[in-house]
């Protein structure tokens, strides 16, 4: 009777050591994702960052096209 219960006990072992190294290797996916999220996330932020500046400049733009005459009106050139 001892036999079974130390055949039912290894096998519990095994069962929570494949459980263990399995979540080991959840863990260094789940780290492998999160350090791909965070330099994609700085990218992102990086790319944010120029494409409001481009934008800006962009409007700006815009407004000195919206009428031209205006700074010829104040030159007194019109």
């Amino acid at each position: 009777m001892d036999n079974d219960k130390e055949k039912k006990y290894q096998e519990i072992i095994a069962t929570k050591d494949q459980t263990i190294a399995q979540l080991k290797k959840d863990i260094d996916r789940l780290q492998e994702e999160f350090d791909n999220f965070k330099i994609i996330n700085a990218d992102h932020q990086k790319l944010n960052g120029k494409l409001r500046l481009e934008v800006n400049k962009l409007k700006k733009e815009n407004d000195s096209f919206k009428d031209p005459l205006n700074d010829l009106r104040k030159d007194g050139d019109l």
